[in-house]
């Protein structure tokens, strides 16, 4: 059979997309037709690109770099420019070296410093210790292409020790800085001479305003880091990290209460340190005395600050010192009083400044409560014991109408009944060659000598033989002006009776100020330590940017 064939009628949509297809197809032709008789008129300048790279094959450039802070870094990676080494200014490029912390999140560093803008680097790396990454940025000038390449650094303190100078400096008139000195002779166990300046504004990115007034490291732990360094200016006191001298302490942060004038005269330490809890820290400022007593301990820090001001009826004006190393129990502090020429006291965690016993002038060389003399400058020295012990004298030079004396005074074994406290009073004028200009002194404390600058010239005073004083040493320019003299040792009794201070009683610094060209240094010589005399076979010499008011040991377990 044959069946019909049935023809089905299209869908209205499917009508409607085969029209709409129908038209777009003529529409394509037409463009079509329009674009072949178009005449391009565009005007285009293909060229190739200034392909920059760099490359430390064969450039003796490590893969990580380790070093010390204040090391000089030098990398010398190589550049292509269109595939031609780089090796001088003639390809249109920036160099931009920078330094920032391999480490991110919680307390890292988001500082970026840039240390250089060559193409080799050459630059003293002076971050404190961390981990960084220092890299390179070759900017292409013509395209504003960068390309980029870095390095990890591992960056080490060496501030565990040393000998600390603080000057003025020349270039910041009015404002104090720190340098640092390490050599075999001020820091135990090393083989190398290194020394670093204007640490604190280096380190902190700001000025230390004021003039230096003294640099004191305070040993309060015996654990590395747990201690700070006192830096006091006429303007202000900081305290500064001993291991990367790095603020830790505004003058506010030294005080329960701080005082409403901030005007520091003097900082010092009260006590041998011995004994844990019985010593001090000092401050006279704008005219009163505070101290901190704190204890020392074999891994705490100091938790402890500065209390209430000693007071008293008819005090004057307190000459900037204090007895730093007396047997504490014994006294809380002692001063002196310069508008009434007297010593006074506080008893051990007392306030309160108090007069002495009267004094047996059959016993006593002066009477430390009416002294007739005004405060020049002070040392402490060779007293009833050496060691640990540490009981020394006080040595003050003193002056009445233009004439000069050496006050000693014994606060180290006495209590203040006792009646004759002043053990020796000795006329300079007629012994001392310039002791009328002397603006600096040092006493032994193993020998019956001390150390005074005047001029370009240091003058060694043996104060028991009644001999002229004789000349130590000269500057070896006639225009450097002596302006400081310290003789290496240290307060804390233990610290210094055990070997820890290097070279302690053998080596005096001697730093200088030539006013011409604005340039100080500082001279380390070895001395003996009975007699004062020079070892002028070898020395240190170092240049400071400035005139050098303090020096001091840096405290550092060794």
């Amino acid at each position: 059979m044959i069946l019909p064939i049935t023809h089905r009628a299209l869908r209205p949509q499917a009508k409607t997309s085969y029209h709409l297809y129908f038209i777009f197809s003529i529409l394509y032709l037409v463009c079509l037709a329009f674009t072949a008789c178009y005449d391009d008129q565009g005007n285009y300048d293909y060229r190739e690109l200034d392909v920059v790279a760099i490359d430390t094959t064969d450039a003796g450039i490590q893969a990580e770099y380790a070093i010390m802070r204040f090391d000089t870094l030098v990398l010398e990676p190589k550049v292509y420019f269109r595939g031609e080494e780089v090796h001088a200014d003639e390809a249109p490029l920036d160099y931009v070296w920078t330094i920032f912390s391999a480490t991110s999140g919680s307390g890292a560093s988001a500082v970026i410093d840039t240390i250089g803008t060559d193409r080799c680097l050459n630059a003293v790396i002076s971050r404190t210790g961390g981990n960084y990454l220092v890299q390179l940025t070759v900017r292409n000038r013509n395209d504003g292409i960068r390309q980029f390449w870095r390095v990890p650094v591992a960056v080490s303190e060496v501030f565990d020790g040393g000998w600390m100078v603080f000057y003025e400096r020349t270039d910041q008139p009015g404002y104090s800085d720190l340098a640092l000195i390490y050599n075999p002779w001020t820091k135990l166990n090393v083989n190398y001479n290194r020394y670093y300046t204007n640490l604190y504004e280096t380190t902190n990115g700001e000025l230390l305003q004021g003039h230096p007034i003294r640099c004191l490291d305070i040993a309060v732990s015996l654990a590395s880091g747990n201690n700070y360094v006192g830096l006091c200016t006429d303007y202000t006191l900081v305290g500064v990290s001993e291991n990367g001298i790095l603020k830790a302490l505004e003058f506010n942060d030294f005080f329960h209460e701080p005082p409403t004038t901030m005007h520091p005269t003097w900082y010092g330490q009260h006590g041998s340190g011995v004994m844990s809890g019985q010593s001090s820290e000092v401050l006279i400022n704008n005219n009163q005395i505070f101290t901190n007593t704190y204890s020392f301990s074999a891994t705490e820090g100091r938790a402890t600050k500065f209390g209430v001001p000693k007071f008293a009826d008819g005090i004057g004006e307190l000459a900037p010192w204090n007895a730093e190393i007396p047997q504490t129990l014994n006294y809380g502090i002692v001063v002196y009083d310069n508008t009434f020429h007297r010593f006074r006291y506080a008893a051990y965690n007392s306030a309160l400044l108090e007069e002495f016993a009267p004094q047996d002038p059959t016993f006593a060389a002066f009477d430390i409560n009416d002294t007739g003399l005004d405060f020049v400058m002070a040392d402490w020295g060779k007293g009833t014991s050496q060691g640990v012990g540490l009981r020394p004298f006080d040595y003050i030079i003193m002056q009445r109408a233009g004439e000069r004396f050496l006050a000693v005074t014994n606060f180290s074994s006495t209590y203040p009944s006792d009646t004759n406290i002043g053990v020796g009073l000795y006329p300079m004028n007629t012994l001392c060659p310039g002791i009328s200009d002397a603006t600096t002194m040092s006493a032994s404390h193993v020998g019956s000598f001390i150390y005074y600058g005047a001029g370009n010239k240091v003058y060694a005073f043996a104060y028991d033989s009644r001999q002229p004083a004789t000349v130590a040493w000269t500057a070896p320019n006639e225009d450097e002006e002596v302006t400081c003299v310290r003789i290496m040792k240290y307060y804390h009794g233990t610290i210094y009776g055990y070997g820890m201070v290097p070279t302690s009683d053998r080596l005096v610094h001697i730093a200088t100020y030539n006013r011409t060209t604005r340039q100080g240094r500082v001279y380390q010589y070895l001395i003996n330590p009975a007699s004062g005399i020079l070892t002028t076979d070898r020395h240190y010499e170092y240049p400071i940017p400035g005139r050098v008011k303090d020096m001091a040991w840096k405290f550092s377990m060794q």
